[in-house]
């Protein structure tokens, strides 16, 4: 099965990938360069970014936001190390429709007008595929983890028991439209969260495995619960002696 890239070849070569390629890059993780680091922004709208693109200007004047089939294909546009963000390309879309884009500049590529853009959006809309927006919440599903994890859920445990302000834990993947899954682990808790989830990340560091992206939210927070809903705790702390 060819790459993202090698459809990109084939379609500018062939007008019958053009179907295939379009296809598979709303369904494909694309790059993009930004001003400055990326910030996940908290609250109302759990897990949502804000991203500042560069722009690029051609020949003409016309201006456009350049992404990339692949990281090497960023490099070797920018020729030098640049702020990064890796996101789902249907995605991207519906966060610049706007704006003209234009995939691996200065290369095999191809411009999107913002015409271009609404009428994949409109068709992922027709075709049940979702476009995930700033409000994302809506679009996160959750699922029991479907790879082994008793390495963090261990190490959690032996971490966790002696927080006396932790009452329960929970580990599920987070799934954010067509994006790789992440781990999500939803502590049950009263206090300060900062003051739990740094010393508990920097503990579980040393038992992560390549793959392994944590995050961490409350269960007081509604995404908390509604991750919860989907697992049962890893984690629920003995009853003192005090307690029924």
């Amino acid at each position: 099965m060819m790459n993202l890239d090698e459809l990109l070849k084939a379609a500018i070569t062939d007008p019958s990938k053009r179907s295939l390629f379009l296809q598979t890059l709303i369904k494909s993780d694309v790059y993009v360069i930004c001003k400055n680091p990326v910030k996940h922004e908290r609250g109302r709208d759990e897990g949502g970014i804000q991203l500042e693109l560069i722009t690029i200007r051609n020949p003409h004047g016309d201006v456009f936001i350049p992404f990339f089939t692949s990281r090497r294909a960023m490099e070797q546009f920018a020729k030098r190390y640049v702020e990064h963000y890796k996101i789902n390309c249907l995605r991207l879309f519906d966060l610049i429709q706007t704006a003209s884009a234009v995939l691996n500049p200065n290369s095999y590529g191809k411009e999107f007008s913002p015409q271009e853009i609404k009428s994949i959006l409109m068709i992922a809309r027709n075709l049940k595929i979702k476009a995930i927006s700033y409000n994302e919440a809506e679009t996160i599903n959750y699922r029991p983890c479907e790879r082994p994890v008793g390495h963090l859920t261990k190490a959690a445990s032996k971490f966790l028991s002696k927080q006396e302000n932790v009452d329960r834990a929970f580990i599920m993947e987070m799934i954010r439209g067509c994006e790789k899954p992440q781990l999500l682990m939803v502590i049950d808790m009263i206090g300060n969260t900062r003051k739990l989830f740094v010393p508990l990340s920097k503990f579980l560091s040393k038992s992560t495995k390549a793959g392994d992206h944590l995050c961490f939210i409350t269960y007081e927070q509604e995404m908390g619960r509604k991750a919860a809903d989907t697992v049962d705790p890893f984690y629920v702390r003995k009853k003192r002696h005090f307690e029924k």
